[in-house]
């Protein structure tokens, strides 16, 4: 079974292991996609962890793009990281590599995720709107769903809501509306599920932002994961249960045809 969840790789430097901050783009046709959409996350995560930016965002946005046109690579991963250094603007340290995607089989057939008890830091301590570097809950977590043999996990809070998985966001379908959990309950609110809500409203779907338990997983028609680098992911289990039919569901395709298509109209990129 291929393995989605996606673990740190390499150390991190000192400096951003304490407080640094980071985000993670796509790249498609060698063009960034939503990069204002990350540059604000990343400025409101440094300033609430006390990092001071770059003056210059628009010079950021530059190097960027002369970074992934350096690299060569078209269809990319570009994580920038903001490292601090004190008394001065952080230091971003930008790194460019081939995204490396889901199978087609984990699309054509969805995937099997788990309830997990590892969650990250309460958001009292620290807000979830801040993609911080210390990602201890999800890398247990990530340790979690390997032991269980599943794809995924998703986090559950003290209070046994359904937050969000290791690295993307969870929606489910229900009765023909789209229900996802609010950001008040601890998670990261991500650039692709800022989208999706676009693309409900432009097929004129109902969405609410509305808690989750595991009941409502169990016996939800669709349920699909949304981040960077999977898009749009359909879960067909969750916990050893079926989820619907057990195939991806109609309107959880419907909205992935759709991104992509967003993705190309925005960027320009051929059919």
């Amino acid at each position: 079974m291929p393995q989605l969840v996606e673990p740190l790789r390499g150390p991190l430097p000192r400096e951003e292991t304490s407080h640094g901050c980071f985000e993670t783009m796509r790249a498609y046709g060698g063009r960034l996609f939503r990069l204002d959409a990350h540059l604000d996350r990343l400025y409101a995560s440094a300033r609430f962890l006390g990092t001071h930016p770059p003056e210059d965002r628009r010079l950021l946005a530059r190097q960027l793009t002369a970074a992934l046109k350096r690299s060569g690579v078209r269809e990319a991963v570009v994580r920038i990281a903001l490292l601090p250094r004190p008394g001065m603007a952080a230091r971003p340290s930008i790194v460019v590599q081939p995204v490396t995607l889901p199978p087609a089989s984990a699309y054509q057939r969805g995937i099997r995720v788990a309830v997990v008890p590892a969650r990250p830091f309460a958001v009292g301590a620290v807000s979830p709107q801040a993609k911080y570097s210390a990602r201890l809950g999800s890398i247990l977590a990530v340790v979690d769903a390997q032991v269980r043999g599943v794809d995924e996990a998703l986090f559950m809070d003290a209070q046994g809501r359904v937050t969000e998985s290791t690295a993307s966001n969870v929606g489910v379908i229900r009765r023909g509306i789209l229900i996802s959990p609010p950001c008040w309950l601890g998670l990261l609110a991500g650039v692709t599920r800022d989208v999706l809500g676009e693309l409900a409203a432009r097929l004129r779907l109902p969405i609410r932002d509305i808690p989750l338990t595991r009941h409502e997983l169990y016996t939800a028609e669709e349920i699909f994961l949304t981040s960077t680098t999977k898009e749009i992911l359909p879960v067909t289990w969750v916990d050893g249960r079926r989820i619907g039919t057990g195939r991806p569901g109609p309107i959880t395709k419907r909205l992935h045809r759709a991104f992509r298509a967003l993705v190309r109209r925005e960027l320009r990129l051929p059919v």
